[in-house]
């Protein structure tokens, strides 16, 4: 990277070192020199905000093998990370805390037999690799802030923020500024309510028809008693925790012989302000179908990040002058298997290709970049899309209408319903909390090695940041926050899955050293009176087997 006042010109930026940005690098990379092209590679660049690759990527991950179509060859798929694939799966229905049903016929889309099953972080460390082996350049510990764009508006590149900045502002002595970034092509694949990437849609008026909903997921990885037997057995459940019009369900990935990936994704367009996210993964580990899976384990990594759930309607333009959005930022995720990592991979390949092509021609307008969502549309990935486009949106009025229109859908291939539902966004879907309590409040449930309290997690997620910077997490108008207080009772330290909001007194007291980056706060906050911005670079979680 350029020292400081130095600028650095490179042809193609990918801003976040994701699976859909490296698939990006790779396909644009392979692609030209498949190409026999005499004109010389592009210089590619990645931008990674963390302190190495991997750090803040996170996921469950039982993965569709369609993600390394076209992308990887056979002895490059044999090669990659995985301890196992899927060998037995089941399906639950949780009634209540105690009781569970066994789905005797899973349903054909969340079958997965066969399917890789491992760490989306070695996944993500391989897939740099060999980026960096076909040329790519990967710079981590660089947040970038801020977009340039010329006078017609065009994308030109980023500017990262400034480092060593004491907590009023100031520099101190080890004091780096802004560097600019220039470059004739920008990937945005920051992952999902990417900073950049939601300014810019905003900006350019690049929203899909409705707005985008979110879940956030959590998930811990434990280490288990050696038996070969576990390897490539997963779980999937739905129902408890949550409530008959709230979305959420759940999973245990057994991971290796003495490894297991636990966790739970809850939508975040609940209406209780009390609501806890932690609490029901809790209580989620606690209940007899999950409980057996994971007995006599030990929690050892905890992490927490935002999933993208709003379907087809919620995609938006994926391409503006200069700038092509990729993988979760795009919204591209499939919001009744969850899955999304092979979505990511292919709408990056697709992007890659694209790039190549404009390489070639030396053109990179609007024009030329388009053939990447129309690639994207022709493709297998927008079928699935397609198929599931109304399934989580029913979920929001009642779990058994959500059932029914996921059940039609399937059966229909999308056709059923064809119009489009529509969502509330998540942060006008909270209700005023209940003065005149009706139910005893549960107590949160004793804390243990296999269910450690949130503080504790958020230890094991390794996050730091240097508690002498400006705060990242910016509270827009304080006297906003008093009257979210008083009318909704400080939600923002129930929903935070690190507990980096705390009410003192009458005010909200930010612990932002606590922070996972999930952007929940961003989302769920009912006055959306929270912004999130990138701290300084390199802080943030050290996620290292997510």
């Amino acid at each position: 990277m350029p020292t400081a006042n130095q600028t650095l010109h490179t042809d193609i930026l990918c801003i976040g070192a994701g699976v859909a940005s490296l698939s990006t690098a790779l396909a644009l990379l392979r692609a030209h020199k498949k190409s026999g092209s005499a004109r010389a590679a592009p210089r590619v660049v990645i931008l990674e905000k963390s302190r190495g690759i991997a750090n803040h990527v996170l996921s469950g991950a039982v993965i569709d093998p369609t993600a390394f179509d076209g992308l990887l060859d056979a002895e490059e798929i044999r090669r990659l990370p995985f301890e196992a694939e899927v060998t037995q799966e089941a399906f639950h229905f949780l009634g209540n805390a105690r009781r569970s049903i066994p789905i005797p016929w899973i349903p054909p889309m969340m079958r997965a037999q066969g399917y890789p099953v491992g760490s989306l972080s070695k996944l993500t460390r391989h897939l740099a690799m060999l980026c960096e082996a076909e040329g790519a350049e990967i710079y981590c510990g660089f947040a970038a802030s801020e977009w340039m764009e010329d006078a017609s508006g065009r994308i030109t590149g980023v500017r990262t923020g400034p480092r060593g900045l004491d907590r009023q502002g100031q520099p101190k002595s080890n004091f780096a500024p802004p560097e600019e970034i220039h470059a004739r092509a920008v990937v945005l694949g920051e992952g999902a309510c990417g900073h950049l990437t939601e300014r810019l849609i905003a900006r350019s008026g690049l929203q899909g028809r409705r707005p985008q909903s979110y879940a956030v997921g959590i998930k811990e990885v434990i280490e288990m008693p050696d038996d070969p037997e576990r390897a490539g057995r997963i779980l999937h459940t739905f129902g408890y925790p949550a409530d008959s019009r709230s979305y959420g369900g759940g999973f245990v990935y057994q991971l290796s012989a003495t490894q297991a990936a636990v966790g739970y994704a809850y939508g975040l367009d609940y209406r209780p302000p009390e609501t806890d996210p932690h609490e029901l993964f809790r209580r989620f580990k606690a209940h007899p179908a999950v409980a057996r899976e994971i007995e006599g384990g030990k929690a050892v990594a905890y992490g927490a990040k935002v999933i993208p759930e709003g379907g087809l309607f919620s995609v938006p333009e994926l391409v503006t002058d200069g700038a092509l959005i990729v993988g979760d930022g795009g919204g591209l995720l499939d919001s009744l298997r969850i899955k999304g990592i092979h979505m990511a991979m292919q709408s990056g390949r697709m992007a890659g290709e694209t790039l190549a092509a404009a390489w070639e021609r030396d053109d990179f307008s609007r024009a030329q970049l388009s053939n990447y969502p129309r690639a994207l549309r022709a493709s297998n990935i927008w079928q699935q899309l397609k198929r599931v486009r109304n399934v989580r949106a029913p979920f929001s009025k009642h779990s058994l209408l959500g059932l029914a229109t996921a059940g039609a859908a399937w059966a229909t291939r999308g056709a059923l319903p064809w119009w489009m539902i529509e969502m509330e966004r998540d942060h006008v879907t909270l209700r005023p909390k209940n003065t005149r309590p009706t139910r005893r409040r549960v107590p949160p449930l004793a804390a243990s090695p296999l269910s450690p309290d949130r503080l504790t997690d958020v230890f094991m997620s390794g996050t730091t940041h240097d508690e002498d910077q400006p705060c990242h997490l910016h509270i827009l108008d304080r006297a906003v926050c008093r009257r979210c207080i008083e009318l909704f009772g400080a939600p923002c330290q129930h929903f935070c899955p690190a507990e980096v909001y705390r009410l003192e007194g009458e005010d909200i007291h930010i612990d932002f050293s606590n922070c996972l980056h999930c952007k929940t706060c961003q989302i769920k906050d009912p006055y959306a009176n929270i912004e999130w911005t990138p701290p300084q670079a390199a802080d943030g979680p050290r996620y290292t087997r997510m």
